[in-house]
């Protein structure tokens, strides 16, 4: 359950807490292979102003994607006191995939969106962890690492900012605001309404952004053995910004009002000339907005700090707790630059979390060299994202609760663990009323019921000398 800091005697304490590499003998190699399977629905309600026909107001699951984890760690020991190790972890990733918009017929353009599943995401960080720890005395050890994470970032996202708005912009004013919203309006002119007055309301912008980059940090910890039975671990990580250099995209689908504006005409409503203005605002096509190659963000990699115990009542029974502390409110605003220019941003305004977990670990058996272990844990944790910027691209739309088991199996210098885990979300309900409307009339949020969960699998070796 994510509760190792006061017991990181394995390998992956190079992760959990790097003083714990003093435990190891001469040699200690490990690796694990997790694979993590989330699923969910997200069922949209539909804005309160201005609605868009296109969005289904019905439950939409996402699409089921699998995303494989792998670690690794080797260490060793050149002095009685002295251990050092290279790890490599994912500690960030997943994403997820929606298709939620249909573009309806009278909007009067089909290819208004380019990718039939409209919203995606892909996220992951890599880090590469070269360690080194000390045992200052037999019950004190210290271990401090330093870390270069690589990561990339995907995300494809639809926005429906309001047509008038948009085209009034794009045209700097010379086509009246009074006379597209009357376009817009719906009203009767001539005995004649315009059909679906909802649907032409928004511009349907799909928003693509993509880009890599590196950052560089440290993580260091301290492992206190008070007695056989009982050890205290406190470990931190940190890392500076993610240096992220990509591409940036804009694209308008922009509906078509011909016939509308026809029957404008034909009753007297409207001029030819404002009639042309119109019609090559609504011209049924698509435009590119912003189209940029060399823009940069610095995403912050959140530091996390915690403490844990290891209490060994028998020697068959290990008993671990652990509480840390993550720093997401460094997610508030992501600045997207072009040679120091801010060309967007993207409003997040995230919010620390405090993770609690426990675990148990049963030596359930032992014989000529061989041991069979059972363990069982567990660890809750608050959503860091705001109900003001939840949207469906995100894994973490409410409070979670982790529930792990597994088994462990001793063959001499091998191990082979074995770990399942189901995350449980609890149901997230935003209602309409709680939609953001950014300036230009989309949200910046989407209202709606949100159920998610997560099925892990991990195959874990170790082998020590």
């Amino acid at each position: 359950g994510s509760a190792f800091r006061g017991l990181a005697d394995d390998w992956s304490a190079i992760y959990f807490n790097p003083a714990g590499i003093t435990q190891f003998g001469k040699w200690h190699i490990g690796g694990s292979l997790g694979m993590i399977m989330p699923r969910g629905s997200y069922q949209a309600y539909a804005y309160p102003s201005q609605p868009f026909t296109g969005m289904s107001t019905v439950a939409v699951d996402a699409t089921a994607r699998n995303f494989a984890v792998p670690a690794f760690g080797i260490f060793y020991k050149p002095a009685e006191k002295l251990s050092v190790g290279l790890g490599v972890c994912a500690p960030f990733g997943l994403g997820t995939e929606w298709d939620m918009i249909s573009v309806p017929a009278s909007y009067g353009n089909a290819t208004a969106i380019s990718k039939e599943k409209e919203f995606y995401s892909d996220h992951m960080v890599i880090d590469i962890m070269p360690t080194v720890a000390y045992k200052l005395t037999e019950k004190l050890s210290v271990g401090v690492g330093l870390k270069y994470s690589w990561g990339k970032m995907t995300l494809d996202q639809v926005l429906l900012p309001l047509t008038s708005v948009i085209a009034y912009q794009q045209f700097g004013g010379t086509v009246p605001l009074a006379t597209i919203n009357t376009l817009l309006g719906g009203i009767a002119l001539a005995g004649q309404a315009i059909q679906q007055p909802v649907n032409p309301y928004r511009l349907i912008v799909e928003e693509n952004l993509e880009g890599d980059g590196s950052a560089y940090g440290a993580n260091a910890g301290l492992l206190f053995k008070a007695s056989e039975k009982l050890s205290i671990g406190v470990s931190g990580r940190y890392s500076t910004d993610l240096k992220l250099k990509g591409d940036f995209k804009l694209t308008a689908g922009v509906p078509s009002f011909a016939p509308q504006i026809a029957a404008l005409v034909a009753g007297g409503q409207l001029d030819a000339a404002t009639a042309g203005l119109l019609n090559g605002a609504f011209n049924g096509k698509n435009l590119s907005l912003t189209n940029i190659n060399d823009v940069e963000a610095d995403l912050p990699l959140p530091w996390t700090i915690g403490a844990g115990i290891a209490f060994k009542p028998t020697s068959r029974w290990t008993i671990t707790a652990d509480a840390s502390l993550t720093d997401w409110s460094s997610w508030d605003k992501i600045e997207l630059k072009r040679k120091g220019e801010t060309i967007n941003e993207i409003d997040l305004g995230w919010k620390n979390t405090i993770e609690l977990g426990a675990g148990i670990e049963f030596l359930a058996m032992q014989k000529e060299g061989s041991k069979l272990f059972l363990r069982l844990g567990g660890y809750t944790v608050d959503s860091p994202v705001p109900d003001s910027t939840m949207n469906p691209t995100l894994l973490d739309p409410a409070r979670r609760i982790l529930v792990t088991g597994g088994v462990g199996v001793v063959m001499g210098k091998l191990t082979v663990d074995l770990a399942y885990e189901r995350a449980i979300f609890a149901d997230k309900d935003i209602p309409a009323a709680d939609y953001k409307i950014g300036v230009e009339g989309y949200p910046m949020n989407y209202a709606g019921k949100y159920k998610f969960n997560a099925n892990v699998f991990t195959l874990g070796l170790g082998w020590s000398l």
